[in-house]
């Protein structure tokens, strides 16, 4: 038998040209998706691969994926199966391309294991992916059967068609055009502009005509018989596939026959032997193979598109080398494609949707239902007997998971199909069972929200079901709450959580089980903040494990209270939060629980911080060696994170923090990655190292808002406060608080950041009061800060405000001896910002006291080791020396003297005219602060621009108002705008925004 098919496409050019129009402005730079909607066998595929084909041919590089699966959908299998083409041959991109991504790529496709990282990181690394591979000639991802995907693959494409434009990348996805999640995605997007939908119709009375003569060889319609050509209009419905196989019926049953030439003659009845639908001419073909060919189809049909092989030949009770002869049978007949992938050596597919679906229809219902419950079984048995020859076991199994079917394939979970085939079969409370390993399977696989489709799913199933064993439920409940907390969508926990125990209690389940449902809880309400709930929770678990709990409880119990305390608003709770983290980690440690231990010395070392950060440092070495010998590569990365915040705060160094960012970036956290810029801004901003602040705070902006991480986004807004702080810029400063009180929405800033109340609110606000020469606003800030900061002990002594405001207040009259011997000298002692401060704070009191010569040399001694945060040093320098000039102690002229040139080079005007007026009161020559005519640019020069008028200019350039710029120069904004209208005449541009792009060339300039 022949396959009649068409070598043409027909009927779709207007469709065909608006795919290659948007392959050929992806060629350009400006990448878009398309979904192309239809019924089964209307040509989407085709239309598609007509496409992707020519594309291929003028260097495109295309890659392919398939969500069809066996039963329900698998987690990211047709992006995985995308991402292998794109690895694999010629083309391939080199090692470092992809960056931190490339590690993400590797999970996707199930080739390492999973670490938590988040599902727009995987999103991200498929774009960077196709972003490499377009460099040279554009790339195009086809994926088909978008209707049949899970719900983490529908989130990445929807990414993908946000951020598609502008790259040299299009997307072409195929979907049936019936309601559900994926069209829901399609016309979204196209509501946003960022994709186009392409619906198909059947085809026209002359297209079905001319589709019909090429499939006999013909250019002209009317060489096909007018008999054919009624019945095909009949029946087809201009349904391309369905076309096709009509005529394939024809020939096959001698009622078309070819005569000599090219000419084709009706024999016979044209519907004899024909059903009225596409279904029967699949099954004439059918039932021409033998018998135990048919059996295995009807066993493959149940088990959905895409079939495994083995589990087929179970069901049909043949081995496997009956059942691969009858699939060549099959294959030869057009009845399912000619082999299995090189990715999926056990799995075979029919030829197109339409032919499952019509051996399937043939069956009675009892017929179906006792072939989906014999496929269920066999399932279930090659999984408790051991793998089948689909494959390697999975490396990211759980400890004591079976290691059979699940293995075969990184993105197929067999699990979800006997579930599938047991509803099918009447047996709810079994697939709920089975649901809930499959659930768990997606977890392992990084599938968040697949797992909770996919639980949500099996409670359905026992809701609906009056016997469903409480055993099944809880096991449902229990994953479903667990799933919920590592997505962060912990508002239905406490419902789930109550129905969990209900359920547990009315099954008599051991008091453990009913406990660590409640830990669960716990733990959703640290991830909510809710400490108290949460603490409750603790409580209520503690009650049920009784007074001599199980270690292990007893370990995952402590840790999650030394959370909770912690945060809690308990007047012991920095003590109490040490002591239950301290026997977190002994016991942990005890009874083998490294993950329990890492959390627990991560807590260990929050609570010690304010405290001790010698100590500190030897916890998050511990935990650092505990991750390398459990390979825990996300706490490895944790432990490093906070070592190197350490040596921020220690010595504002940097080393260990790039250390952690690198291994942030080899492992593909890209969570890990964005706070390790964060903490490397910080730093930069204390070294007064402007640049690579900006630039690590970029990379933070770039990463939260290309991965939509609303919280990190939140944080780069307290980075940008911090950055506007130490130029002085209060304009922008303020905005950017404005935005993080409208966000937090009266919420606490210290769960998203740590201690962003008062970095951000302490140190950003009164530190840029003190550059703005305001040091009463900075007073108010500070204890404001200080105010704050009590309510969250954790963070005493790790803030860096507190040196500035002792000395602020020790200049004043404000603070005495009895701060600087107190604990509070000793936090200061060991950071190493605030150190100077807490030294030239001494040194003022023993001036005010006379003891000159001893303030003089601990003011000279509290500057040693500042040359790597120098405005720290010249801040002490400013405000220590008028009480050094008041109480006549110390080399106050030549203090000031460097304070002013400091100041004045780093563009801090405000203060550098303060200490002018100072040494001026001292008596000291000053020599007149202006940039020089040498200093203005050639250009410029030639067009007549005074000193004065560059200096506006350049802090125009910078984005400041008349008002600031006035501020800055000690002008009144009258003036300013003098000097503006003069530069407006002087360099010929006509309005204010021509001057501000003229001024942005000069503002980075001294």
């Amino acid at each position: 038998m022949s396959s009649l098919t068409s070598s043409a496409l027909v009927g779709r050019e207007p469709e065909r040209d608006l795919l290659t129009a948007a392959v050929a402005s992806a060629a350009e730079g400006r990448g878009s998706s398309v979904f192309v909607l239809g019924e089964p066998g209307i040509g989407k595929s085709r239309l598609v691969e007509e496409t992707a084909a020519a594309a291929m041919s003028s260097g495109f590089r295309v890659l392919r994926g398939r969500a069809a699966s066996a039963g329900r959908a698998v987690p990211l299998r047709p992006l995985a199966e995308a991402v292998f083409s794109g690895l694999r041959g010629e083309g391939a991109p080199e090692d470092g391309d992809l960056g931190p991504y490339e590690p993400l790529l590797s999970r996707l496709c199930g080739l390492a294991p999973q670490d938590g990282a988040p599902l727009v990181g995987y999103a991200e690394a498929v774009l960077r992916l196709l972003e490499a591979l377009g460099r040279s000639g554009g790339c195009v991802l086809v994926l088909e059967d978008l209707h049949d995907a899970d719900a983490d693959t529908l989130t990445i494409v929807d990414y993908l068609t946000d951020n598609l434009p502008g790259r040299r990348a299009v997307l072409l996805a195929t979907l049936r055009g019936g309601p559900g999640p994926a069209l829901d995605l399609a016309e979204a997007a196209a509501s946003r502009r960022t994709a186009r939908t392409l619906r198909l119709a059947g085809l026209g009375p002359a297209n079905t005509a001319e589709l019909a003569a090429r499939c006999l060889g013909h250019d002209d319609a009317g060489q096909v018989p007018e008999a054919v050509l009624d019945r095909l209009h009949a029946v087809s419905e201009g349904v391309p596939f369905v076309v096709e196989e009509l005529l394939t019926a024809m020939v096959d049953s001698g009622s078309l026959v070819r005569r000599r030439g090219d000419d084709w003659t009706v024999t016979g009845s044209l519907d004899a032997g024909v059903p009225a639908t596409v279904a029967a001419a699949v099954l004439q073909r059918v039932d021409r193979l033998e018998p135990p060919g048919v059996a295995l189809l009807e066993a493959a049909a149940v088990l959905g598109r895409r079939f495994p092989v083995d589990i087929a030949a179970r069901v049909a009770g043949i081995d496997r080398t009956t059942a691969l002869r009858q699939l060549r049978q099959a294959a030869h007949a057009h009845l399912v494609t000619d082999g299995a992938t090189a990715e999926e050596p056990g799995w075979h597919s029919f030829r197109h949707a339409l032919t499952a679906d019509a051996i399937t229809h043939r069956l009675l219902p009892a017929e179906r239902a006792a072939l989906c419950l014999a496929a269920a079984d066999a399932i279930e048995s090659a999984d408790a007997t051991g793998p089948l020859p689909l494959g390697a076991g999975r490396p990211d199994r759980r400890a004591g998971e079976p290691d059979g079917l699940i293995g075969g394939d990184p993105g197929d979970d067999l699990y979800r199909l006997a579930a599938e085939l047991c509803v099918a079969g009447g047996q709810r409370a079994r697939a709920a069972v089975l649901l809930t390993r499959a659930g768990r399977q997606a977890v392992l696989r990084g599938a968040l929200l697949t797992a909770v489709e996919l639980l949500d799913r099996g409670l359905e199933l026992t809701a609906d079901t009056a016997d469903a064993p409480p055993e099944a439920v809880a096991g449902l409940l229990e994953e479903l709450l667990g799933t919920l907390v590592l997505t962060g969508d912990v508002r239905r926990v406490p419902e789930l959580g109550d129905r969990l125990d209900r359920v547990l209690t009315v099954w008599g389940a051991p008091p453990a089980r009913r406990a660590a449902g409640f830990l669960i809880r716990a733990r959703a309400a640290a991830t909510a903040q809710q400490w108290e709930e949460g603490l409750t929770s603790v409580r209520r678990a503690r009650e049920l494990l009784g007074a001599e709990p199980d270690p292990a409880s007893r370990a995952a119990l402590d840790s999650v209270a030394a959370h909770l305390v912690l945060n809690s608003q308990r007047p012991d709770r920095l003590e109490s939060a040490r002591a239950l983290a301290e026997g977190a980690v002994a016991t942990a440690e005890a009874v083998g629980l490294p993950e329990v231990s890492c959390k627990a010395l991560n807590m260990l070392g929050y609570c010690l911080r304010p405290l001790d950060l010698a100590e500190t440092e030897k916890v998050f070495e511990r935990l650092v060696a505990t991750a390398d010998a459990h390979a825990l590569p996300v706490w490895r990365i944790r432990g490093l994170l906070e070592l190197g915040v350490l040596d921020r705060i220690r010595i504002t160094g940097t080393d260990r923090l790039l250390a952690a960012r690198r291994a942030a970036e080899e492992t593909g956290a890209v969570l890990m990655t964005a706070w390790a810029d964060m903490h490397l801004a910080q730093a930069h901003v204390l070294r007064d190292e402007q640049d690579q602040a900006l630039e690590a705070a970029g990379r933070l902006r770039t990463t939260a808002r290309r991965l939509r991480l609303g919280e990190v986004q939140l944080i780069g807004v307290g980075v940008d406060a911090i950055i506007a702080a130490s130029r002085g810029e209060r304009e922008k400063l303020q905005a950017a608080l404005h935005a993080m009180e409208s966000a937090l929405a009266g919420r606490s800033a210290g769960a998203l950041w740590g201690y962003a109340d008062t970095s951000v609110w302490g140190w950003a606000q009164g530190i840029c009061s003190l550059l703005r020469e305001e040091p009463d606003r900075a007073l108010a800030e500070f204890t404001e800060a200080d105010r704050a900061m009590r309510a969250l002990p954790s963070t005493r002594g790790v803030t860096g405000f507190l040196g500035p405001y002792l000395l602020l207040r020790t200049v004043r009259g404000a603070a005495g001896w009895a701060e600087l011997d107190g604990a509070v000298a000793d936090r200061l002692s060991q950071v190493h910002w605030d150190r100077p401060f807490a030294g030239w704070s001494r040194a003022v009191l023993l001036g005010r006291e006379g003891r000159a010569g001893e303030a003089a040399k601990v003011a000279e001694e509290a500057l040693a080791g500042t040359e790597a945060i120098p405005l720290a040093r010249h801040l002490c320098l400013r405000l220590g020396a008028s009480a050094a000039l008041a109480d006549g102690w110390g080399h106050p002229v030549e203090w000031l003297s460097a304070a002013e040139q400091f100041f004045h080079d780093r563009g801090t005007t405000r203060v550098a005219a303060a200490c002018r007026a100072l040494l001026r009161e001292a008596g000291s020559p000053v020599s007149r602060r202006r940039q020089g005519h040498d200093t203005i640019p050639q250009e410029l020069r030639r067009a007549g621009v005074t000193a004065r008028e560059y200096e506006v200019l350049r802090l125009l350039g910078r984005g400041l108002g008349n008002q600031e710029i006035a501020e800055h120069l000690f002008l009144s904004p009258r003036t300013v705008e003098k000097h503006l209208a003069s530069l407006r005449n002087r360099t010929d541009r006509s309005s204010r925004a021509t001057l501000i792009a003229l001024a942005r060339r000069y503002s980075d300039g001294q």
